[in-house]
């Protein structure tokens, strides 16, 4: 059988160093190969065929209600196993090559902070950078919620990756691909300053003395969410989101977003170029359309 879980564990252990993607990703990727590795050895099916994917791609929509985000993303993740499986000689042919496989977008929009929970949030982290204890994880919140960085790329920042002097952060991004953005914000670059001139720190914001992960920075941002009086469950993209939000809001060009995020294809940008309620409410009261057309 193709798919198995030692073939799954060896094509994301060559996953990780061809392209260095986050530990989320892998372990995702992992957990799918796993999942389709069960259904195929369950209905004993042939993984070589194209008829099995439409099989199980059926079996995800119809018995398993499955999101069309994540139909989406298991079919990409199996794709591109069979893609490496092609290209390392193990099979001659992809199962894919013989599909044509239309399948559902997901329709809901990022989910990003209303203005003022983003507010709650910001000014939770200040006075916690005031205090001086956590004042580390309090610049990693306002790193998200102002320059968009994703979780793996602020937790593998390092003290030096900062330039105090020009205001520039160093940002490793996804597949490999690095950026440069700029903190403007004065009061969080003396913060970042303070922050990269401790001694032996492995990261910029993580806590002093060990390395800092995805998981542990996703609980402690749950956590400080609660105190600080966010109702929701705030996940790190919720600030990513809430970073583009507000930026496009405010009248960011999408170009300048779609730098400052480190996206590769600007439709991928593109999927916030929606307007939140206030937003479309202050442009409407800007407008005036009526008053204007009843003015003499």
């Amino acid at each position: 059988m193709i798919v198995t879980t030692a073939s799954a564990a060896d094509y994301v252990r060559r996953l990780k160093a061809a392209r260095d993607p986050s530990e989320h990703t892998l372990r995702a990727y992992k957990s799918d190969l796993d999942d389709y590795a069960r259904f195929l050895a369950a209905r004993r099916l042939c993984p070589r065929e194209g008829e099995t994917l439409l099989a199980y791609a059926g079996h995800l929509m119809g018995e398993r209600a499955a999101a069309p985000r994540t139909l989406r993303r298991r079919m990409a993740c199996l794709r591109g196993f069979y893609k490496d499986a092609v290209r390392s000689g193990a099979l001659e042919r992809s199962p894919f090559a013989e599909l044509e496989m239309q399948l559902p977008r997901a329709r809901s929009l990022p989910r990003a902070l209303a203005r003022g929970e983003a507010r709650l949030l910001a000014r939770a982290a200040w006075r916690a950078a005031d205090t001086g204890e956590g004042a580390g994880f309090a610049a990693g919140v306002l790193l998200m919620l102002s320059v968009g960085v994703r979780v793996g790329e602020l937790v593998r920042l390092r003290p030096c990756d900062y330039d105090a002097d020009g205001g520039g952060l160093h940002v490793r991004g996804k597949g490999r691909r690095e950026r440069r953005v700029f903190v403007v914000d004065r009061r969080l670059a003396g913060l970042l300053a303070r922050l990269a001139r401790r001694s032996g720190a492995p990261s910029l914001c993580g806590p002093p003395g060990r390395e800092w992960t995805t998981q542990a920075a996703r609980r402690e941002l749950r956590g400080f969410a609660a105190a600080a009086g966010v109702t929701r469950r705030v996940t790190p993209h919720m600030l990513r989101h809430t970073c583009a939000t507000l930026l496009l809001e405010d009248g960011v060009d999408l170009r300048v977003l779609q730098r400052l995020l480190g996206h590769e294809n600007i439709a991928t940008t593109a999927i916030y170029a929606h307007v939140g309620d206030s937003g479309l409410r202050r442009a409407l009261e800007r407008a005036g359309l009526l008053a204007g057309l009843a003015a003499d």
